[in-house]
């Protein structure tokens, strides 16, 4: 008989060599020894729901962009990764509807020094698959203004496409955020 690989347990195994006690620890906290309970009446609430997601990102492997975040060696720092309320009380309240948190540092952990609330469109420009930065959006409208060269050959040279090019020099898209 397998018995729950948690020491000084000796409960009948059930999966992932945990007993259900366990397991059911492990599936819910992603710990199968926690003990403590943080009570804080927040659960429901958008930036309870942001702090799991931020924890799933860099602790659970089997989470499709893992490997964009916890696989790059992205952590939450000690504090945040214990706690709720010490996140909160870092970050405070969502500052609008829709904002997301965001970190400063794109290659650095989710801490106090390098998070913010951020819009949709900010968070896109600091995600490390953006190809274009707002010096790299300045450099294509000053390029394109000094004339001699065209939309297509700037795509080429930026790697976008001379859609995206156009719209940059018309302001519709990479406007820069007062």
């Amino acid at each position: 008989m397998k018995i729950c690989k948690v020491e000084d347990c000796g409960n009948k195994f059930l999966a992932k060599g945990y007993c259900i006690k366990h397991y059911q620890k492990y599936r819910k906290y992603g710990d199968p020894l926690i003990t403590k309970y943080e009570r804080h009446g927040m659960r429901k609430t958008a930036e309870y729901i942001i702090w799991v997601n931020m924890r799933i990102r860099c602790y659970r492997k089997t989470y499709y962009l893992f490997n964009r975040y916890g696989g790059r060696g992205i952590t939450v720092c000690k504090r945040w990764r214990d706690s709720f309320k010490v996140f909160y009380t870092d970050m405070g309240p969502k500052p609008f509807p829709k904002a997301q948190i965001d970190r400063i540092d794109n290659d650095g952990n989710y801490e106090p020094g390098n998070c913010r609330w951020v819009t949709c469109v900010e968070n896109i420009r600091n995600s490390s698959r953006a190809k274009i930065t707002m010096q790299k959006a300045k450099e294509i409208r000053a390029k394109y203004k000094a004339g001699g060269i065209t939309k297509k050959k700037l795509g080429l040279f930026y790697g976008i496409s001379g859609t995206n090019i156009g719209d940059i020099i018309n302001n519709r898209i990479w406007r820069e955020v007062i």
